[in-house]
């Protein structure tokens, strides 16, 4: 989600050419925070491409930006296909290939679409090897220790969610360092604190059981504190920051926090499904049955409108909906609601967003069943 204003400052660097626990999966809780990482990346890709002409500025500008809007629109086929057009025409430069990587993953977590993991894995692999490349050329440059620092850490998410442990906690202590670097080169580069406070936040969450440990101890206020630093003095990553903050407060129960930034990040897009995602939980810790019927709605509407829909997408929905009308007293609509999931299910085989609630909707299946037959 990049506005205009962050784009238009992020281009200036041109000229220098150079996620209650027991109702939120924890698969699903470490994939939004990739929704939440592609954010940062967006908003921290530098592209220190060689110019000779300012035309070749002008140009890369209007593919970017155009790219760019795209996917803000989740109009992620015209999106890519801009950004197709770096990698063309600058095919040893990480750019092209972060951007589509990044466009990917959006999709897939949006829509529960895992139909792009190939492209999504090729693309970033290839952004790390690019951006490595640059390091190991100039390991004086803030810019490219934040950028690798970055990819490795986006990286790290998605093998933790398909349960490469290992990989993924190497991939996310690379991204630390890279990311401390780049604050050690450039103290003033305070939206290197964004990726900071994910990782400090997120990696505290993830070893609670070792806070007793030397080394790990529990830095979420830390992770807070440096998200509120990028939201209140970084230059380019204000929105992209207090979009990670709805998963963060959701993840702390704090849910009257998660709805007012929900409403923060709406004017970038009210139809966001991350946002929408997240806003439909929180009603859901508040108890809050109708609004979040509401929001579960307007979700399954959006995800269905889509040309990137995934039976995936509308399977977890209908499941929230039926949970909601089922706290609502509301139990054949309930009912209704798992019919339609279950049709899905054959389609969804594979998928991992889908498989934790194969057995969420039998157990409310049997719950549903029981408050019929005793009226």
């Amino acid at each position: 989600m990049v506005s205009k204003r962050i784009y238009e400052q992020g281009h200036k660097m041109l000229k220098y050419i150079k996620l209650p626990q027991a109702c939120f999966p924890i698969r699903y809780i470490i994939k939004n925070i990739a929704k939440l990482l592609l954010c940062l990346l967006f908003a921290f890709s530098f592209f220190p491409i060689e110019a000779t002409a300012e035309q070749t500025v002008m140009d890369l500008d209007s593919i970017i930006f155009r790219g760019i809007e795209y996917i803000h629109r989740d109009s992620f086929k015209q999106g890519i296909s801009e950004f197709e057009k770096i990698v063309k025409k600058y095919p040893d430069d990480p750019a092209g290939y972060f951007f589509i990587a990044a466009a990917l993953q959006t999709l897939i977590d949006d829509y529960r679409n895992e139909k792009y993991q190939a492209d999504f894995e090729k693309n970033i692999d290839l952004a790390i090897e690019k951006g490595t490349k640059k390091v190991e050329k100039d390991p004086d440059s803030a810019i490219d220790h934040f950028y690798l620092g970055g990819s490795l850490g986006y990286r790290g998410i998605y093998r933790s969610f398909r349960g490469s442990w290992w990989g993924a906690f190497r991939d996310g202590g690379k991204a630390n360092s890279n990311l401390k670097q780049a604050v050690e080169l450039d103290s003033t580069l305070y939206d290197a604190y964004f990726g900071l406070g994910a990782y400090h936040y997120w990696r505290s969450v993830k070893s609670k059981l070792f806070w007793w440990l030397p080394f790990f101890g529990d830095e979420r206020k830390k992770g807070i504190q440096e998200t509120m630093i990028a939201i209140q003095k970084g230059k380019y990553a204000k929105d992209e920051a207090a979009y990670s903050l709805l998963r963060i407060y959701l993840e702390e129960k704090d849910y009257p926090a998660v709805l007012k930034w929900s409403q923060e990040v709406k004017r970038i897009n009210e139809n966001d499904p991350f946002r929408l995602w997240m806003t439909g939980f929180a009603y859901i810790g508040l108890d809050n049955w109708v609004e979040a019927k509401g929001i579960f709605l307007e979700l399954l509407n959006v995800l269905k409108s889509s040309p990137y829909y995934d039976p995936a997408g509308e399977y977890e929905c209908r499941y929230w909906l039926a949970y909601v009308n089922y706290n609502l007293g509301d139990l054949e609509s309930a009912e209704e609601e798992l019919s339609q999931a279950l049709k899905l299910e054959p389609k969804t085989k594979g998928n991992d967003y889908a498989e934790p609630f194969v057995d969420k909707i039998k157990d409310l299946q049997k719950k549903i069943s029981g408050g019929l037959k005793s009226r």
